[in-house]
């Protein structure tokens, strides 16, 4: 994010949140913090002082903090705006089936609630079913995601697709998403396992492991296991999570 973008995006903030856009000061505390100049600096260069020029600017960051639900001030005012830009960029869902079924979707910062009694409900549901989710990780924090969600549920639990790939810029909230999806959609499935590749085995080691979590001896050929996970998958509805959980 470069001034420019910063500009635009505290603009647009403010213009939602209060029907005006930002006026010259507003652009001057903007420009100027985000060149790392001090209160002093800016108010000799446009020429006011610096307790007026100070006054706007904590102004601008209550506005900001209230519409943002942040913590922003003059310190961190960069480094807050540089993480939004990231949280606001696309992820892309892919699954590989033949039509074009590639989604790209941008993420509005809307904290949805109730997320501990989703947590609390789900993992009573999923006592009697053979869900192994040791390895993933407890979202205490989720934005608001509905249409990624929905697009997840219709090709996973209507389509039937088998192979969906969530891209994206790392710490964008991948991991989340699945992690939410799985959370409201444990009932769904009869084996949930998820693993991470982030020190990646061999292939024939992580069919043992997911067998050895289905209840399931294995084969000693690993053909034979591969044909033997694919019957599990074939008779039961499964559901594998393969992700590096770096976010």
């Amino acid at each position: 994010m470069n001034v420019n973008e910063a500009l635009q995006f505290a603009d647009s903030v403010v213009f939602e949140q209060t029907g005006k856009h930002l006026d010259d000061l507003q652009r001057a505390v903007v420009e100027g913090t985000w060149q790392r100049q001090t209160y002093d600096d800016m108010a000799k260069k446009y020429q006011v002082t610096k307790n007026h020029l100070s006054d706007v600017g904590s102004q601008l960051w209550q506005l900001l903090s209230e519409a943002l639900g942040e913590d922003i001030k003059k310190s961190n005012f960069c480094s807050t705006l540089t993480r939004l830009s990231v949280l606001s960029s696309p992820i892309i869902i892919q699954s590989n089936n033949q039509q074009n079924n590639n989604h790209t979707f941008n993420f509005e910062l809307k904290e949805l609630s109730k997320i501990d009694e989703i947590f609390q409900k789900n993992n009573q549901n999923s006592k009697s079913l053979n869900h192994d989710l040791t390895l993933a990780p407890q979202i205490i924090s989720f934005y608001e995601r509905e249409t990624e969600l929905k697009t997840l549920s219709h090709w996973l639990l209507n389509q039937n697709i088998r192979l969906i790939s969530v891209l994206g810029l790392s710490g964008i909230g991948k991991t989340a998403l699945v992690k939410r999806f799985v959370d409201l959609n444990l009932d769904k499935f009869e084996f949930i396992i998820w693993r991470s590749l982030k020190f990646p085995k061999s292939l024939e080691l992580l069919v043992d492991d997911i067998l050895t979590t289905c209840n399931q001896s294995t084969h000693e050929i690993i053909a034979d296991k591969l044909k033997q996970l694919f019957a599990i998958l074939t008779e039961k509805k499964s559901l594998i999570i393969l992700g590096t959980s770096r976010e």
